[in-house]
């Protein structure tokens, strides 16, 4: 399954039979079959044509919006009017106090181990009190996880993590922009673009496995949209989302960034950000349990794992925790040689 990225607004769009087409400057640049469409993802004021649009609606395609500068604006979801698979299971599991606590502190610790193995990957590079804090303190935070009475006091432990690791964060990113045009609120706009990526991207997942996003374990109030997909990018997001940025930065302040005047510089980042973070999930990590796969095998597997223990087939849910090997270069353990295939309008 591929996401469509558009991001140019003299591409144009036909449905030719069972395939989409793009076209530019009178050119087909690429095409690809209907079902094979996860989600179109659109940058800027660009809208779909009419057979494109019923297609989307017949197909119950995801479709993502933002701005030109790759701030989130919202969504055009297209339900399935077929009853969710395991939608009887969630409601019944609902009221578990024990199994959504089980799942939540499960959930929580590897979001915390993975937000300590990233910073531990970076401090090859550069280490500071800041960072060295936030090591810590997500270390005591990880060994005291079972000692909160409650969801509600987990959701604290997450709050103090986020505010320690996201300094040491910030402090890492201060030091590789130190010499370069790049400014803090376009590293931020990358952040939130990652997260909503990601966000995105594991929603559309559950929809097609069968799960209802509305039925979350730590984020069920009315602040987080379709909330267990926020569950399972808590554990993704320090090694897909903060590792990628920090990555991409680093890239760009090697090569100065290119683009001639600002807007022109915004949205050549964001085509190459887009295509960074399709490399980004076909990245081989070691899984703990599966060995070598994608992140995006990665996700899948997760969320079976979450289907096994809803289902009472396994005894608890086992969350992902990678860990990081020194000698290599980067967070990710294993970096798949071959070239990105995109699904983008350049």
């Amino acid at each position: 399954m591929s996401t469509i990225y558009i991001t140019q607004k003299d591409a144009t769009f036909k449905v030719q039979g069972q395939y989409f087409k793009v076209f530019r400057e009178e050119k087909q640049r690429f095409y690809i079959r209907i079902t094979n469409i996860s989600q179109f993802i659109i940058f800027g004021n660009i809208k779909l044509p009419k057979d494109v649009m019923q297609i989307v609606r017949l197909n119950q395609i995801p479709v993502s919006y933002f701005t030109e500068n790759g701030e989130y604006v919202g969504r055009l979801e297209n339900i399935s009017p077929s009853p969710v698979k395991y939608l009887t299971y969630q409601r019944q599991r609902l009221h578990d106090i024990e199994f959504n606590r089980a799942t939540a502190e499960s959930i929580i610790w590897a979001k915390l181990h993975n937000q300590q193995t990233f910073l531990q990957s970076w401090t090859r590079y550069y280490v500071d009190q800041t960072i060295q804090r936030a090591l810590n303190y997500l270390q005591l935070l990880m060994d005291n996880l079972s000692l909160a009475p409650s969801i509600d006091e987990l959701h604290e432990y997450i709050q103090e993590a986020d505010k320690t690791y996201y300094s040491a964060v910030a402090s890492l990113l201060s030091f590789e922009t130190s010499d370069s045009h790049i400014t803090a609120k376009e590293i931020s706009r990358f952040l939130d673009l990652g997260n909503q990526l990601l966000h995105q991207y594991v929603y559309t997942h559950l929809q097609t496995v069968g799960l209802h996003p509305g039925y979350g374990i730590l984020y069920r109030d009315g602040y987080h949209e379709l909330p267990l997909a926020w569950d399972f990018s808590a554990e993704f997001r320090a090694p897909i989302v903060d590792d990628l940025v920090l990555n991409f930065v680093r890239h760009l302040t090697k090569t100065n960034g290119n683009g001639n005047g600002n807007g022109k510089r915004i949205h050549s980042h964001i085509q190459r950000f887009l295509q960074h973070w399709e490399g980004k999930l076909k990245t081989f990590v070691l899984h703990p349990y599966a060995g070598e796969v994608s992140y995006r095998q990665c996700i899948d597997l997760q969320v079976r794992e979450y289907i096994s223990s809803l289902l009472g087939d396994v005894e608890y849910y086992r969350p992902l925790a990678l860990k990081f090997h020194p000698n290599h270069s980067s967070f990710t353990n294993i970096a798949e040689n071959k070239k990105p295939v995109l699904s983008l309008v350049k």
